[in-house]
């Protein structure tokens, strides 16, 4: 019996289909294989969830983009009344160091390229 092309194989496959309001998370300006291994990193490590690594890029990116950004002090209230309901852009900060930790040299060099442009913005 003649072997199934592989291409047909993928085609019968069912397709994945993402649940109502789920979006691909993912950080722009990385190659491909950098981003697979945050997605290897992110299965791998306890205290990461898929997506958490784009999660934690958007949250860091909004706060340092947000022109109010120099008034909201953790230590003045204790709470954020602005990202509560996002998420906290310190935490998000230390989860990107997190998964750049658990990285290899060259994917935590791309990812650390464009942080560090966040970063000098801020």
């Amino acid at each position: 019996m003649p072997r199934s092309r592989p291409g047909r194989v993928r085609a019968g496959l069912p397709r994945r289909r993402s649940r109502p309001g789920e979006r691909d998370r993912t950080i722009p300006g990385l190659s491909g294989a950098a981003l697979a291994e945050i997605r290897r990193v992110e299965r791998r490590d306890t205290r990461l969830w898929p997506g958490s690594a784009g999660w934690a890029w958007e949250r860091w990116r909004d706060f340092v983009r947000h022109p109010a950004r120099r008034q909201w002090d953790l230590y003045e209230s204790g709470v954020c009344t602005e990202w509560a309901c996002c998420g906290d852009p310190w935490e998000a900060r230390e989860r990107l160091d997190t998964v750049m930790a658990a990285m290899s040299r060259r994917g935590a060099r791309e990812l650390r390229r464009l942080i560090d442009t966040l970063d000098a913005r801020y």
